[in-house]
């Protein structure tokens, strides 16, 4: 009886996984505010692949325990080569090592009409998302035609 539960548990594991785990590669870039009021706050772009595996990104998160979380916009980003979401943070840069981005990928669909209960998230401190290495930045779009009226 023993070896039978034993062998449902670690069967059940892979159940747990929620399918298969690809090259997956976020990245943070930091922008430098323009503004002088607001030099001491520094804008993140946070870069999300918007596919892991055969889950697609359902949420984008930023925290400081003990102090805020927030669920950040996703919108699509065409300026670096690959498919990426890209999110916007702006926070004082005392707060730079302390700060967690989480990235879920729990939906089958890329419009996430569709969610699934898998715990399938990644936790990064926003620092080590500034250290990977960014993809290889887009050409830009051909030129438009001129519209013809």
């Amino acid at each position: 009886m023993y070896k039978l539960l034993i062998l449902f548990i670690f069967s059940s594991f892979e159940i747990l996984a929620c399918g298969d785990v690809k090259a997956f590669s976020p990245f943070a870039i930091n922008h430098q505010a323009q503004n002088k009021s607001e030099r001491e706050m520094i804008e993140y772009e946070i870069l999300s692949p918007i596919q892991k595996g055969d889950e697609f990104l359902s949420s984008v998160t930023a925290r400081i325990k003990g102090e805020f979380i927030v669920n950040l916009d996703i919108r699509d980003d065409h300026n670096y080569v690959g498919e990426y979401y890209s999110s916007y943070l702006s926070i004082a840069k005392k707060h730079i090592n302390d700060t967690e981005i989480i990235l879920s990928y729990n939906t089958t669909k890329k419009d996430r009409s569709t969610v699934i209960f898998c715990a399938n998230w990644n936790v990064y401190k926003l620092k080590e998302l500034l250290a990977f290495e960014p993809a290889e930045v887009a050409p830009p779009p051909p030129p438009r035609l001129p519209d013809s009226k």
